[in-house]
């Protein structure tokens, strides 16, 4: 497997950059009336050598809140750039000390200043404190690649979804970027969120089964480029309808698209009073799953699962297909098949324990069927660990779906991981394994080194 993400730290910092800290700043000139101008907690003033795009750093905590509790999820960060909106940052990560990175857009040469105040009005009520460590602006130009710069150029800035304003819940956490080449000298550049989890589409237990995470995540939107010049745009619109997109932008040359379904979906002809801009990081998928983004930001997991606990879906006894059991709880199983007219489930075998643990639960429904790299969980018994697992073992079943030959062609496992207490992914040891290919009613056993 190869993973390969660049979070914007070598070669698109500009060098001829300069800023400088202040403590406290007046009241600046803006959109807002003075007395809507609240006090900023931190600001920077950042001097650039050509116009370009910039990032934000910020190193914040949300004193006293915590994402698992209701009333008091986190503290809302309203930014600003030279006195004018650009976006709100929830601090997610609550009373935890973290940076939080966010894309402010595209800025003319010359000096800018960058503030960041609490919104209170955003704020749960019973987190309205925040601090700020540290802001760095990050310009993201010169020394990179093209294709990177026309990338973070054209990322998208979301709209908070209308009945999620205020209620803490499917938050876009990270966004990431692909490019990919199709045809001659045509570039494709996609960009998909991660969202803390999603309020409508498929249940959280289906989830676990079938993608390995209660996680939210979804391409956006995307653009194919023809020497520099993007000839076409597109975006993932509600009931997952590919949409050509004709809708504004902001800060240079930015997508504005709104978050428009409880699945998040998008829309670009919406609009809502918050919106966030992600600063996205280049992942290469090729041989890995999506959701391997996730095991490179842990805090992923975390603000996933305390979603989860606060909406009431995580129990010790899960009664329904919205509910289920801590994820640290589950063994998560990475693997790459081509399916043709049939599904993959898989079994887990632990020492000391008759029983199997089955990936689907036995439900048709859950099983596997699309082709390709991807992950699914098995929930395990309380206080198992890692040490205790013998064997994962494949099970490749037909599917409804016409063909004219069913099978789960050169499969292989790629990874078994848990999560600590922490949830930081600890990868297992596997033994040696060749791919193989199986007929409906065929299984394959992968062992687990002894450690």
């Amino acid at each position: 497997m190869r993973i390969t993400l660049n979070f914007l730290s070598l070669p698109l910092l500009l060098l001829t950059f300069v800023y400088t800290s202040q403590s406290t700043m007046g009241t600046p000139t803006q959109v807002q009336t003075p007395s809507q101008v609240p006090k900023p907690l931190a600001a920077e003033t950042f001097d650039l050598s050509e116009e370009m795009e910039v990032g934000l750093e910020i190193e914040a905590r949300s004193t006293g809140a915590s994402w698992a509790r209701q009333g008091a999820e986190a503290a809302a960060l309203l930014i600003s750039v030279d006195g004018v909106y650009n976006q709100d940052l929830l601090l997610w990560a609550g009373d935890e000390s973290f940076r939080y990175r966010v894309m402010l857009g595209r800025f003319a040469r010359g000096k800018h200043t960058v503030s960041v105040a609490l919104n209170v009005a955003r704020s749960a009520a019973g987190a309205r404190r925040a601090e700020v460590k540290s802001l760095r602006p990050l310009p993201l130009a010169a020394g990179g690649a093209d294709e990177d710069q026309l990338a973070l150029a054209h990322s998208p800035f979301l709209y908070a979804r209308a009945n999620a304003i205020d209620r803490f819940t499917d938050l876009p956490l990270l966004m990431y970027y692909e490019i990919l080449r199709e045809g001659g000298d045509d570039l494709i550049v996609r960009y998909t969120a991660i969202f803390t989890n999603e309020d409508g589409g498929t249940q959280t237990a289906a989830l676990m089964a079938r993608w390995g995470r209660a996680t939210d995540i979804e391409w956006v939107y995307q653009f194919r480029a023809r020497g520099q010049k993007i000839i076409e745009e597109t975006y993932q619109g509600v009931k997952h309808e590919t949409k050509f997109f004709t809708g504004p932008r902001t800060a240079g040359s930015h997508p504005l698209l709104a978050i428009a379904s409880d699945n998040n979906n998008f829309s670009d002809l919406a609009c809502s009073a918050v919106r966030f801009a992600p600063l996205p990081i280049r992942a290469r998928l090729e041989t890995a799953t999506r959701e391997s983004i996730m095991d490179m930001y842990p805090q992923t997991y975390r603000a996933m699962t305390e979603e989860l606990l606060r909406e009431k879906r995580i129990s010790d006894a899960p009664a329904d297909v919205n509910t289920i059991a801590d994820p640290r709880e589950y063994l998560y199983i990475e693997a790459a098949s081509e399916q043709e007219g049939a599904t993959l489930a898989f079994d887990v075998k632990v020492a000391g324990r008759p029983e199997i643990f089955s990936s689907d639960m036995g439900e048709p429904q859950l099983r596997i069927e699309r082709s390709g790299y991807f992950r699914t969980a098995v929930r395990l018994p309380k206080g198992v660990t890692p040490s205790s697992i013998e064997t994962i073992t494949a099970r490749c079943q037909a599917s409804s779906t016409v063909a004219s030959q069913r099978g789960c062609k050169h499969l292989k496992l790629v990874r078994a991981l848990v999560l600590d207490q922490n949830y930081l992914p600890r990868t297992l040891q596997l033994q040696t394994q060749t791919e193989s290919s199986l007929e409906p009613g065929q299984t394959t056993v992968f062992r687990l080194s002894q450690r």
